[in-house]
């Protein structure tokens, strides 16, 4: 009988390797040429898939929030937005490989998010394309069709496998304190030069307008905007308050924490966004509320304190920095006249876009205008602003209208308001069935996450939106929430009993498992 060859495991892999040897071999002779470069990438890429399919998920929630932005990337995107989309490809791949994995999601928030898609992408198909830039067209705004579409894609692939539950306050930390990396652009302008290569990884947009104020403007320091500063403070209170309860944060047995609380609370009065200082005490007030403290003596306390305060601030505000009279400038009380006149200035300009946008509803109502915009557009609009007339222009021309409802209805026309609409109503559902239903243990963090998503939402509506550049943060929190609890917990029907229906038993709850 003829012996029969039998090829092993081993033998294929080490095949495999020299095979993947002998093609570096060929890159690495001329390494700067691009398509040496495109296969040494493609290599690494082929021998970091098992990396992929075990990490992705915790990488994704690890960079959701972080402002990191890798500068040899096309335009420059956010890596959440690329995590997301090979998060998603790697969660559908361990789906076709074992199908005990499923994706979490409702059937409620997917179809609202299917929905937004379809109007993507009828809506770019009718307006004059995507307008990729990056890409090479000759149109801008692009990216914001990009980064709505990462914000659906993140929202599948966060909720494609569950959390551990014993590793949740790990994850917790990881969803939100990555928001630090928002100041970071500051640290790297106050280096100096010698650390500016580090701009290739984190964004300069707050630091550029940083740099231009001092440098050129020739403004004094204490009058610049720390604008980092407004999401870096967000994040440490959003940490604090999920972790431990708005009751936790005020156990002085542990003051740590409430010092904390006040230090983020500076850092936000740094920013210089009225915006911020809103949300940051919605927040606050929020959690306040649904951890039901205001029928508690806690109520009576956070009054007495907050008067206080006021009582020591108010008499002294006019002498505070610029930047810390500015956020508090929304409050009715007296700022210095250079102060009032910036926010009065900057309040004119918006309501004055508003007035023109307004004009602009009946043309938009059915099919949006789009995220695409015409340069030669833009430059007029730029021109116009630098002779001094209609400062708003180019701000109305990119889209950015400062208003959260105007933000969705004038790209995406009355079909975009409602699929987010529904979007809004559907993640609410979930997140609220989580804190309700859910584990016991986690219920502080999904309390958290409940009123944390009604507050964006007001927020959204009544003080500040912008539907492309947040979007991500609805579908993040349903999407992290999903995650958190294995999908959606539910009330289950309580068992029938003997009494006829004259006393009504109490209902059982499932728990989904880990």
């Amino acid at each position: 009988m003829a012996n029969t060859p039998v090829l092993s495991r081993a033998h294929l892999i080490f095949g495999l390797c020299l095979l993947l040897a002998v093609l570096l071999g060929f890159a690495l002779a001329d390494p700067l040429e691009l398509s040496s470069m495109g296969l040494i990438l493609l290599v690494l890429g082929l021998l970091s898939v098992p990396l992929w399919m075990r990490f992705h998920h915790p990488l994704l929630i690890l960079s959701w929030n972080a402002w990191i932005t890798p500068g040899f990337l096309p335009g420059r995107p956010f890596l959440w937005a690329v995590l997301a989309l090979i998060s998603l490809l790697f969660g559908a791949i361990n789906r076709s490989t074992d199908p005990q994995r499923r994706f979490l999601i409702p059937p409620s928030v997917a179809g609202s998010l299917f929905f937004l898609s379809g109007i993507l992408i009828v809506t770019a198909l009718l307006q004059g394309g995507t307008g990729l830039h990056a890409l090479g067209s000759e149109r801008y705004g692009g990216k914001a069709y990009f980064y709505i579409v990462c914000a659906i894609a993140g929202c599948f692939a966060l909720a494609s496998q569950p959390i551990p539950r014993q590793r949740a306050v790990w994850y917790l930390a990881m969803f939100f304190l990555p928001g630090i990396t928002a100041a970071m652009g500051h640290l790297i302008y106050l280096l100096g030069p010698k650390a500016y290569g580090l701009f290739n990884v984190f964004p300069a947009t707050y630091a550029a307008e940083q740099a231009f104020t001092v440098e050129r403007v020739g403004t004094s320091p204490d009058m610049v905007r720390i604008g980092g500063f407004y999401y870096a403070s967000l994040a440490v209170v959003c940490f604090l308050i999920a972790r431990h309860g708005v009751s936790g944060v005020l156990d002085l047995r542990r003051p740590w924490r409430l010092a904390f609380l006040f230090l983020a609370l500076g850092a936000c009065l740094y920013s210089g966004f009225r915006s911020a200082l809103i949300l940051l005490l919605l927040t606050c007030a929020a959690a306040f509320v649904v951890e039901g403290l205001h029928r508690t003596k806690y109520l009576v306390i956070i009054l007495a304190l907050g008067l206080a305060g006021l009582m020591v601030v108010l008499p002294r505000l006019s002498h505070m920095p610029y930047v810390v009279q500015r956020s508090l400038s929304f409050l009715p009380v007296k700022v210095d006249a250079n102060v009032a006149y910036d926010v009065r200035g900057s309040t004119t300009w918006r309501i004055e876009m508003w007035k023109e946008v307004f004009e602009q509803l009946p043309r938009y109502a059915l099919l949006g205008k789009g995220y695409a915009i015409d340069p030669n557009e833009l430059r007029l609009a730029q021109e116009s602003t630098w002779r001094g007339y209609a400062g708003w222009r180019v701000a109305s021309v990119a889209g950015d209208y400062h208003n959260g409802p105007l933000s969705v209805v004038i790209p995406l026309g009355i079909w975009g308001l409602l699929a987010f609409a529904w979007f809004l109503v559907a993640g609410a559902r979930v997140l609220y069935a989580n804190y309700r239903y859910g584990n016991p243990g986690l219920r502080t963090i999904n309390r958290f996450l409940f009123a944390y998503f009604l507050v964006r939402i007001f927020f959204f509506i009544a003080v500040f939106g912008s539907f492309y550049t947040e979007f991500s943060i609805f579908t993040g929190l349903v999407g992290f929430g999903l995650s958190l609890n294995g999908g959606v917990t539910r009330q289950s029907p309580a068992p029938a009993s003997g009494n006829f229906g004259l006393i009504r038993p109490l209902a059982r709850i499932e728990y989904r498992p880990q």
